[in-house]
């Protein structure tokens, strides 16, 4: 019989929860999916934890998911990536160098956090390091909020890495650059895989700056911001919805052009660091991820903008979306 295993991703506006069956001879197989809402606004401070506990039991109680172990992912937004290169050393001293550079690079006390690194061979030769923080009072308090709803995390993983692993894991290594592009809700993760590279940057663009701007442009409560957003959001090529009779449709259509332009400004920052700081290749293959990715138009307009080669929007076929 085929093992169970669940992984639980906790974002800013909603919870998603993939049910995978591993089995020998097909591998991992994805049986159940589903998404649901927190219901709360994502640019507020306030505390998740109860919205996270219901969240999750609804999740499970409409689509028959057992309680179990499960890998939970920590949103970009709350991690601190950094990209050091390590000195020439021997092999038993990569550690200490790594701590050293840890202390000197994550923004916080080193006994405040939980970090991690991956070393990264370059290409003349030299070595580099990931190095990846996030604060322990945000692990505590999600772990403690997943065990509350019922489920025991056994992984906790920081959602750029699990999405390089996933794209590894897929497409294997592929040729020239591959850019992931994560639209949430507060942030957008882009992540670059290109053969033994990989370079992450979180920005503060996503799908609830677009609510924001209805809320002034339309004078509307989050709620109904949101309802439009929903109903009404495409991104429109020059700013002009033709043959539309609706100045609604006209209007949020604007509105989302010009976040969009505001993040395709940003994206243009980070390859252009990416090229210039990392020695990385202009990225020709775009994934698209992320629950504000299914924005219409939002592939076309990022294939131009960025003249890729190919862009996939990177969905399981069989997504449903839950109310709790």
């Amino acid at each position: 019989m085929a093992k169970r295993m669940l992984a639980l991703n906790i974002g800013s506006s909603q919870i998603t929860i993939g049910e995978f069956a591993v089995s020998k001879g097909v591998g991992l197989e994805l049986v159940r999916y589903a998404i649901a809402p927190l219901g709360i606004e994502p640019g507020k401070d306030s505390d998740a934890s109860a919205y996270i506990v219901s969240t999750i039991r609804d999740i499970l109680r409409h689509n028959n998911m057992r309680a179990g172990p499960v890998m939970v992912s920590v949103s970009g937004k709350d991690i601190f990536p950094r990209y050091v290169k390590l000195p020439p050393v021997t092999g038993d001293k990569v550690g200490d160098i790594v701590y050293y550079e840890a202390q000197q690079n994550v923004p916080f006390p080193i006994e405040e956090v939980v970090w991690d690194y991956q070393l990264i061979h370059n290409d003349d030769g030299s070595q580099s390091v990931m190095l990846v923080a996030v604060k322990q009072d945000v692990v505590k308090k999600l772990t403690d909020s997943v065990e509350a709803a019922g489920l025991d995390p056994v992984v906790v993983d920081v959602a750029p890495m699990a999405l390089y692993n996933l794209c590894r894991f897929s497409y294997g290594e592929q040729e020239g650059c591959t850019l992931i592009m994560d639209m949430g809700a507060r942030s957008t993760n882009v992540i670059f895989v290109e053969q033994k590279k990989i370079f992450c940057r979180s920005i503060p663009l996503a799908g609830h700056v677009i609510t924001q701007e209805l809320m002034k442009e339309l004078d509307l409560s989050f709620k109904e911001a949101e309802e439009v957003k929903l109903a009404h959001a495409f991104v429109a090529f020059g700013g002009v919805v033709e043959g539309s009779e609706s100045p609604m449709v006209n209007r949020v259509a604007k509105t989302v052009r010009g976040v969009m332009t505001k993040l395709h400004a940003e994206l243009t920052r980070s390859i252009n660091f990416y090229r210039s700081q990392q020695n990385g290749s202009k990225p020709t293959r775009l994934l698209l991820c992320g629950g504000s990715s299914i924005i219409p138009a939002t592939d076309s307009f990022l294939k131009e903008k960025l003249m890729c080669r190919k862009v996939v929007r990177y969905l399981p076929k069989n997504a449903h979306p839950v109310t709790g």
